[in-house]
């Protein structure tokens, strides 16, 4: 093995040390539960761990639903949201008002190509406004449905955005990675914005997650895995969430620079 190898092993096994907990809190039941980005990743496992706990879930998907389709479960509906598309809401629509949704975990996220392409002289903004949809605006888009509809607002509890440190402008010290960067800190703004807003008006919690370097499609070799990130995930949801609202925290809850 060399030294390369070595050094990422010991860095591995001291990164996913921290995420170890001998007990999880799981305080989450009978309730109707909105998962973005549900057909692999961390929304395919919180999916799996959400509807174990004795709750219903409305996963979207944006063009497979593959993953979901193994699991069987009567409490679970899956919907088609292309996050790209504004106008492909319809669907979605209608299982919303079939379900008034306590919890939104809001899960789906592109990339938005290589890193090579992501330089400034290489940018296409046309993938660069569908990124945008998927990873920021598609949830503004969500809860207009919500509230647009005639649909009490009152019911939702938590909501919670899938971000990631790359969208922090403070801790940017590598630059590059400009369309991925800016969609996660549009999401931020975002997330601080409705935690304002939703708060006020419907006592609802609104913060970002940063799940760290875990496995999905989008980074499969990262190094937890993505069944523990659901764990954390529904272990903070679980906690005192009230003291998260307005908050960009990692799955330790601890405090992320903005």
């Amino acid at each position: 093995m060399g030294l390369r190898k070595i050094k990422n092993v010991i860095k591995k096994f001291f990164y996913t040390r921290k995420f170890l907990k001998k007990n999880y809190l799981a305080n989450i039941n009978n309730k109707n539960i909105l998962i973005t980005g549900a057909n692999s990743g961390i929304g395919l496992a919180l999916t799996k761990k959400i509807l174990s706990l004795n709750n219903k879930v409305l996963a979207t998907y944006r063009e497979s639903s593959e993953n979901l389709k193994y699991i069987k479960d009567k409490n679970l509906t899956f919907v088609k949201y292309d996050q790209r598309n504004i106008n492909e809401f319809e669907d979605l629509e209608e299982k919303i008002k079939e379900n008034p949704i306590d919890l939104i975990l809001n899960c789906a996220g592109v990339f938005g190509g290589p890193f090579e392409d992501q330089q400034i002289e290489k940018l296409d903004f046309k993938k660069f406004q569908e990124v945008l949809m998927v990873n920021s605006f598609s949830i503004l888009k969500i809860m207009q449905i919500i509230l647009d509809n005639g649909l009490s607002a009152k019911n939702l509890k938590v909501l919670v955005n899938i971000s990631s440190d790359a969208g922090s402008i403070e801790l940017n010290n590598q630059g590059n990675a400009y369309i991925y960067r800016a969609s996660k800190t549009v999401l931020n703004s975002i997330t601080k914005n409705m935690s304002i807003d939703l708060n006020a008006r419907f006592k609802t919690i609104v913060f970002a997650i940063d799940p760290g370097n875990v496995q999905s499609g989008m980074n499969p070799s990262g190094h937890i895995e993505s069944e523990v990130c659901a764990n954390l995930i529904i272990d903070l949801i679980s906690s005192n969430v009230k003291s998260f609202n307005g908050k960009f925290i990692n799955l330790l809850g601890e405090e992320i620079p903005w």
